[in-house]
């Protein structure tokens, strides 16, 4: 009992218990164990990958949800290719019945993945929440990122030679954490992760007994100006969470989309993210009604698509996601943000893209 314990121990005791609570308030940022490989995949190509994707695809439909637990994959069709995200199983599954490697690009470098979990942010939802705090410290470290929104989480891909120098930016803010249990409160205690989440105690122990949410990252005094050009397609576009249970049920179209689409317009833009069951689908706005009642779930928000670069925009340059996504989460407009192999893209409300015309 209290009664037992020196004002001392008492102190100490309630010290102990307010550090906790500080860091559990803590907003924490995930390094995902996945070991990433970035593809892109030629218009006529296709044809050549198109039995070894299907039985990767097929595995990830799968009922049995270990089968997307373990695996990360993402693919979006553009005008210029099929772009995919997946990990080093995945891709060696790809590759092996892949004819010619020459069929496939590969990015000679490894991404992990990082996964910010900042809570509500205002009105916004996708990028726009960790623009500030996320996006651009990084670009000002001199972090190249290759992003990836879903209707759950914002997946931040660094190049694994990056990896200590993003992390140790990014805990100055944010609790480092494992994926080994991405519902722990325990921090890693090996490497880069320690010694980040070292720091972060030593912040917070020298705090004030009373827990306090962690600062915002300062305002830029200016945004970085846009480098590369874009534009802005006509068509309207839903983001779609699948019901995992449904993916059986909607195998069949989601692999007409994928694998057998004859209709791509000039403008086409598909993409799909399977990440455990974080299933986010990005698809033109008339193409809803194909799938089964019940299939998916979105908004009545309708999006507007704006493709970053006109040009390929490799994977060197730091700083273009920042440049897009500060100055619009800053307008309080929210976003949802895919990199491909080639060129950015950005998805925008309608009614902000009709309010600012």
């Amino acid at each position: 009992s209290s009664g037992d314990m020196s004002q001392e121990d008492l102190l100490a005791s309630l010290k102990q218990r307010s550090s906790r609570l500080s860091l559990s308030m803590q907003p924490a940022v995930h390094l995902l164990e996945h070991k990433l490989k970035i593809v892109s995949v030629s218009k006529e190509s296709l044809s050549s990958v198109t039995h070894s994707l299907l039985n990767v695809l097929l595995k990830l439909f799968s009922r049995d949800s270990n089968c997307r637990r373990n695996h990360f994959f993402s693919f979006t069709e553009t005008c210029s290719d099929y772009s995919i995200v997946l990990d080093s199983e995945l891709l060696k599954a790809v590759q092996v019945g892949a004819p010619e490697s020459n069929n496939i690009e590969v990015v000679d470098v490894v991404w992990r993945p990082l996964v910010v979990e900042i809570g509500a942010f205002g009105s916004l939802s996708g990028i726009g929440k960790i623009a500030a705090s996320v996006i651009t410290p990084l670009a000002d470290h001199g972090v190249s990122v290759f992003c990836l929104s879903t209707n759950q989480d914002d997946y931040v891909l660094v190049k694994e030679a990056d990896l200590k120098k993003a992390l140790s930016c990014l805990s100055i803010r944010f609790k480092v954490m494992c994926d080994s249990e991405r519902t722990s409160d325990t921090a890693v205690a090996d490497g880069i992760l320690k010694k980040a989440n070292m720091e972060c105690s030593k912040r917070i122990g020298s705090c004030a007994a009373v827990a306090t949410p962690p600062q915002p990252h300062p305002r830029p005094q200016q945004h970085r100006p846009i480098t590369h050009p874009y534009t802005c397609s006509s068509t309207q576009f839903s983001v779609c969470s699948v019901a995992p249970n449904a993916l059986t049920s909607s195998a069949v179209i989601l692999l007409e989309f994928m694998l057998f689409n004859k209709y791509s317009k000039e403008d086409v833009f598909f993409s799909i993210s399977i990440i455990d069951n974080d299933i986010t689908m990005v698809i033109d706005s008339k193409e809803l009604s194909r799938f089964p009642e019940d299939a998916l779930y979105s908004s009545e928000e309708c999006w507007r698509l704006l493709r970053i670069g006109d040009s390929p925009l490799g994977f060197e340059e730091c700083g273009i996601v920042a440049q897009v996504s500060a100055p619009l989460a800053e307008a309080e407009i929210s976003t949802y943000y895919i990199c491909t192999y080639y060129t950015d893209h950005t998805l925008v409300q309608v009614t902000c893209v009709l309010s600012q015309s």
